[in-house]
């Protein structure tokens, strides 16, 4: 990993947050995805060893986001029409839920539509611009913000900390969280993305995600890393206006940095903007 400081040093901007151990189950497809050929019917029985993790697949499996216009009776249907990578992200987004959640309110259930709604508009982004696999985009959109709840249950004051964050315009977010809380989501999130196993860039993309200097510094972080990045904000971008029908201060700072990025005119990604938008409803 290109950028990432000495981890004793971030351990202790940890601050007292727990970070939950990686699930079994996830270990274990992951360990059969890695293989050369990966065994779709061992893919299958893993997944329907665990009644709720399989009922989520069917849910999202059979939803308007992913809908075939045909009912997918079973887990091994889903694997056959949607892919293995497809139903493995559905498998992350409900273990991550499960994972973080602790008699979450309604802000919370909230937040974790969000996610899931940024995760499927990164993936698009990522089709569309051709940058890195629309799967791992998705991956990144589920991961990158998965400090925050960890960080709820850990401090009472987090709220009106990122409330803070979200409305500067000028300062770098994850500051503004090391100042009320003494660390932040990103930092927290880093060691969850690392002790669930997924890929190193993953994990630099998730500790820099709100650092848009690393796009004037060539090199600085991994090239997928960085494109994770810069899709993440915008995606997140597209999710805000959908949702609130307003933007935030984020992609007001990264906007510039971002359109270089794709190399990309700013009217040019307004077009993509608008095209997102009416692709979501």
């Amino acid at each position: 990993m290109n950028a990432i400081p000495e981890e004793k040093r971030m351990h202790s901007m940890l601050n007292g947050v727990d970070i939950p151990p990686c699930p079994v189950v996830l270990l274990e497809l992951d360990a059969e995805l890695k293989k050369d050929v990966p065994d779709q019917r061992e893919v299958g029985r893993l997944i329907s060893s665990d009644v709720a993790l399989s009922g989520h697949v069917m849910l999202v499996a059979n939803s308007p986001a992913f809908s075939t216009g045909h009912k997918l009776p079973t887990v091994m249907q889903a694997i056959n029409v949607l892919g293995m990578r497809s139903v493995f992200n559905m498998v992350v987004g409900h273990l991550l839920k499960a994972a973080l959640s602790d008699g979450q309110d309604l802000t919370m259930e909230r937040f974790w539509e969000s996610s899931a709604l940024t995760a499927r508009v990164s993936a698009e982004l990522a089709k569309r611009l051709r940058c890195v696999r629309p799967d791992v985009a998705y991956t990144f959109g589920l991961f990158h913000d998965c400090g925050i709840p960890l960080l709820m249950k850990r401090f009472p004051q987090t709220k009106e900390v990122l409330a803070k964050a979200n409305a500067s315009e000028e300062r770098i977010f994850t500051e503004i969280e090391e100042e009320g809380l003494g660390t932040n989501h990103a930092v927290v999130g880093y060691f969850l993305v690392k002790r669930w196993h997924l890929p190193d860039f993953i994990a630099e993309g998730v500790l820099y995600h709100h650092d848009y200097g690393v796009f004037g510094k060539p090199g600085s972080v991994a090239d997928v890393s960085c494109a994770l990045i810069a899709i993440n904000v915008l995606a997140e971008h597209v999710t805000r206006l959908h949702n609130a029908g307003r933007g935030e201060e984020e992609w007001t700072k990264a906007a510039e940095s971002v359109c270089a990025y794709f190399n990309l005119s700013l009217g040019a990604v307004d077009d993509l903007i608008d095209d997102l938008l009416d692709w979501l409803s």
